[in-house]
C-alpha cells in the first residue's frame, strides 16, 4: 500500500511540476509578444533612430533574462534561433534599417508562438 502512496504523490508531484512550467512559458511568451509589439510601435513611429536603438537594447536585455528562465525547461534549438534574431535588433536599429529590423521583429514573434505551441500538452507534441 506505501509503494501505490508513493506512486501517487509521484505522479501528482510531476502533473504539478508541468503544468508550473508551462505557466512559466506562457507568462514568457505573453511578456516577449508584449514587449516585441511594443517595440514594432517604436519602429513604426520613429524609423529606425537612436530611440528605436534603445528600446531594441532594452527589449535584447530582458530577452536574455527570459532566455536563462527558458533554457532550463525548452529545446535549445529554438531559444537559440530566438536569441540569434534578437541579437541583430540594435545593429539594426543603429544602422536604420528599419525592414529589416521590422522582419526580424516578426520572425522572434513567431519563434516565440513556436517555442510555446511545442511545449503545450497536447497528442501531437508528446508523441
Amino acid at each position: 500500500m506505501k509503494r501505490v502512496v508513493f506512486a501517487v504523490i509521484l505522479l501528482a508531484g510531476m502533473i504539478y511540476f508541468n503544468f508550473y512550467c508551462f505557466q512559466l512559458i506562457t507568462q514568457s511568451k505573453n511578456g516577449v509578444i508584449m514587449r516585441l509589439e511594443e517595440l514594432s510601435v517604436v519602429l513604426d513611429e520613429n524609423g529606425a533612430n537612436e530611440k528605436t536603438a534603445a528600446a531594441a537594447a532594452e527589449f535584447t536585455e530582458f530577452w536574455m533574462d527570459e532566455h536563462h528562465l527558458l533554457c532550463r525547461i525548452v529545446r535549445h534549438e529554438l531559444l537559440d534561433q530566438m536569441t540569434s534574431s534578437v541579437s541583430q535588433f540594435y545593429p539594426l536599429a543603429v544602422y536604420k534599417d528599419a525592414a529589416e529590423l521590422s522582419a526580424e521583429i516578426s520572425r522572434c514573434r513567431m519563434l516565440m508562438e513556436e517555442i510555446w505551441d511545442s511545449e503545450r500538452p497536447i497528442l501531437r507534441n508528446i508523441l
